[in-house]
């Protein structure tokens, strides 16, 4: 899944990566917050404040957030100048790797980029996703996975023992019946759980 832009920047990983981190955590800061803090309203550099949403890939509703924000200390923000700010921002949002890294991630896309950047973007955000659904498939799998083999446990466990207990809670020896039953169940359970190794072994060679 990585090939759509790694062998376009196999040399340069190291030279985004750190940069691409520091903005994603960024932006999650931004949006655990309201918005911008009284004290952050008095001393905005609009521009600043453009570039740093444009390159976490906000949508203009933020700016909207910003003046809300800044209100309640009588500040309203330079949409001019933050506009400018947040199309710089966008160059850096809107490539191929930071599109992988948002779509790994199982992070929605706001359709921000321009449309001469849009298709690099989504190049790399419909690879991430689908590297995203995988990993949680590959989960989703691991845990009936788990279900099943504790199922298997608790069978041999009852076989070992010879006695079940019944819906009233009352303990009995196993009968031939039962056991017979039984029996078909594990071989029911072994083959599902084949199965389920099979697949999650499948769905992590196409990561």
């Amino acid at each position: 899944m990585l090939d759509i832009y790694e062998t376009a920047n196999r040399g340069k990983r190291t030279n985004w990566f750190l940069p691409a981190t520091l903005l994603v955590a960024a932006g999650l800061f931004l949006s655990a917050c309201a918005s911008l803090s009284k004290d952050e309203c008095l001393v905005a550099d609009w521009y600043q404040i453009g570039v740093t949403d444009g390159a976490n890939g906000k949508t203009l509703s933020q700016m909207a957030a910003h003046r809300k924000a800044c209100a309640k200390v009588g500040v309203t923000p330079d949409a001019g100048a933050y506009s400018q700010g947040r199309v710089v921002g966008l160059q850096s949002f809107c490539t191929a790797e930071r599109g992988y890294q948002q779509g790994e991630r199982g992070y929605s896309y706001g359709g921000v980029c321009p449309p001469h950047l849009e298709p690099v973007f989504m190049q790399g955000y419909l690879a991430g996703t689908q590297v995203y659904k995988t990993k949680q498939e590959i989960r989703r799998l691991e845990i009936e996975l788990r279900n099943i083999r504790t199922e298997i446990a608790d069978v041999r466990k009852k076989l070992d023992k010879g006695v079940i207990v019944d819906k009233s809670g009352n303990p009995h020896q196993i009968s031939r019946y039962e056991r017979d039953g039984m029996y078909e169940r594990l071989l029911f359970l072994g083959r599902e759980e084949g199965r389920l190794e099979g697949e999650i072994l499948t769905l992590r060679r196409t990561l």
